[in-house]
């Protein structure tokens, strides 16, 4: 990572921060939606998500997916023979690409079921914004030898609060209504 991406890695960490600060100062009050229209809703997403992916619905989705990427295997092994590097690297990336596509196939009623759950739950109980509890994402950190210089970088796993104080909580209303615990 350049010295420059590292900075701005560090300025939006910084920026992220300072807006959670602002937002927990402000307090719960203040966490209306625009023009009064109701109070600010927020979910835990990745507890949403567990919860779904613990799911027989999910699981059988996820079968389906290791089938397909099997038989893509065997295509694979059974094309190769007798292909030079290129064609073999082209192949791959092909399938790969299918495979792709298949997970975005699979995943995508889940994904579908669980906005349109988030939004009914909202309406029901009077919120016209929900927020996710915490972002998390993937953050490359540097890796540093003895004598301090960067010798690389590593993927580090990073969560942000995104609600700080206030709102009110539509996880468990949600989970309930998608019926997975």
């Amino acid at each position: 990572m350049s010295k420059s991406q590292t900075k701005l890695l560090g300025l939006l960490v910084v920026i992220i921060a300072a807006v959670a600060v602002v937002v927990s100062l402000i307090g719960d009050k203040s966490l209306r939606a625009a023009n009064g229209a109701g109070p600010v809703g927020f979910v835990y997403s990745s507890k949403i998500i567990a919860a779904v992916e613990g799911s027989s619905e999910y699981t059988k989705a996820q079968k389906d997916y290791e089938g397909f990427a099997q038989k893509l295997q065997k295509e694979y092994e059974s094309q190769a023979e007798g292909l030079d590097d290129e064609s073999k690297r082209k192949k791959l990336m092909e399938l790969e690409m299918k495979l792709t596509e298949k997970q975005i196939e699979l995943n995508k009623p889940f994904q579908d079921k669980i906005q349109k759950t988030i939004e009914e739950v909202a309406k029901s109980e009077g919120c016209s914004i929900v927020l996710s509890q915490r972002v998390e994402f993937e953050a490359l950190v540097p890796i540093r030898d003895k004598s301090e210089s960067i010798v690389g970088t590593q993927s580090v796993p990073m969560s942000i609060p995104i609600v700080v104080t206030g709102g009110r909580d539509l996880t468990d209303p949600v989970l309930k209504k998608l019926g997975v615990k």
